[in-house]
């Protein structure tokens, strides 16, 4: 392994995306590679990790996928370097059987769902996950009507919200909701309907800046191993990797824990599905209008977790696992299918 100097690593996190670098730390991943975590912390505000990337505060943020395609219209030297997930699962509940959405058609679909701005002005990946959804189903952009009951992510609001989308078709003032995973006995009377498996990066995206990368020396290619690594360590080492998450010691960060379940399932070698890419711009040119010009792709810099495949070391790392690990987590790539593009004068 190549000798870096050694850094301070500080990073921001959304919607919950700690858990990879908490492991990697633990797990003595991140000091093997002469990283020393030392700030990794929350904020429901894309604006706020982003100011704080541009400004030098950070190096890292786990997350933002929507928002950055502006950035590259701007000529903001943001940059991705790896998406552990590409894809999402969406159901929803009718008061009907249905096989599709497009059923509903003819009449006119009403779909209930939480609110597309929350208080701090900006829109939810998952409430926009939704509007491709329903195109999905047939319907052309703000087709459908939205009928929205609230704010999602308010703390102990959840059950209170779901109940609301619920009771939004149970009295047929909507046709259809999105309304999370539902419990067998909490709509009994209703229809559960899952969606295509939607294309979409989400989850802990290595977003840094070039400027960041080019203060640290060999920083992208450790960020990228030590992902890698941290997939592989979670797999093999599962009870451990969830014992780390779940004791705090006297680290000098939030020690915000969670499930290993978001890295496991994660694939051992995180490039970006295109599928997802693109689904991903489509909705940051839903709410930027000059994220429209920007080539969606002009925001993945692959060549260092390329390299690192190359190598031999992911495959290396594969072998070293248990069979029965190797055939659990085995996920060639394949095509999703179903990135959804619409004319609008901008080109990719």
């Amino acid at each position: 392994m190549q000798e870096y100097p050694p850094h301070e690593l500080r990073a921001m996190f959304r919607a919950g995306h700690s858990q990879f670098w908490e492991v990697a730390d633990k797990a003595g991943i991140l000091p093997k590679l002469g990283l020393k975590l030392t700030f990794l912390e929350g904020t429901d505000d894309p604006r706020a990790a982003e100011e704080a990337l541009f400004s030098g505060k950070i190096d890292l943020i786990c997350g933002n996928h929507i928002t950055p395609y502006m950035w590259v219209a701007r000529g903001a030297p943001i940059v991705c370097l790896a998406s552990p997930s590409n894809a999402v699962l969406n159901r929803v509940v009718t008061r009907e059987p249905v096989a599709s959405l497009a059923q509903f058609k003819a009449k006119g679909l009403r779909i209930a769902d939480t609110n597309l701005i929350g208080s701090l002005g900006i829109a939810s990946h998952d409430r926009l996950n939704h509007i491709i959804d329903i195109m999905r189903q047939g319907y052309a952009e703000g087709e459908a009507e939205w009928i929205e009951v609230g704010e999602a992510g308010e703390r102990g609001a959840a059950q209170e919200l779901q109940a609301k989308l619920i009771d939004a078709v149970r009295t047929g003032k909507a046709d259809a909701a999105f309304a999370g995973r539902i419990r067998p006995d909490a709509a009994p009377d209703l229809h559960v309907l899952d969606l295509p498996e939607l294309p979409m990066v989400n989850g802990t995206t290595i977003t840094t800046s070039y400027e960041a990368l080019n203060q640290k020396e060999g920083l992208a290619e450790r960020l990228v191993r030590a992902m890698v690594e941290t997939i592989h360590f979670t797999r093999v080492n599962p009870e451990q990797a969830q014992r780390f998450l779940d004791v705090k010691d006297t680290r000098p960060y939030s020690q915000q824990g969670g499930r290993i379940d978001s890295i496991t399932r994660s694939p051992i070698k995180p490039y970006p599905s295109p599928e997802g890419v693109l689904n991903a711009w489509e909705l940051s040119r839903m709410r930027y209008e000059e994220a429209r010009s920007a080539n969606p792709f002009a925001l993945w810099d692959m060549h260092y977790l390329r390299e690192l495949d190359l190598s031999g070391f992911i495959d290396e790392l594969v072998q070293e696992e248990p069979a029965s690990v190797q055939e659990h987590y085995a996920k060639p790539f394949r095509q999703v299918g179903g990135a959804h593009l619409f004319a609008h004068g901008s080109s990719c």
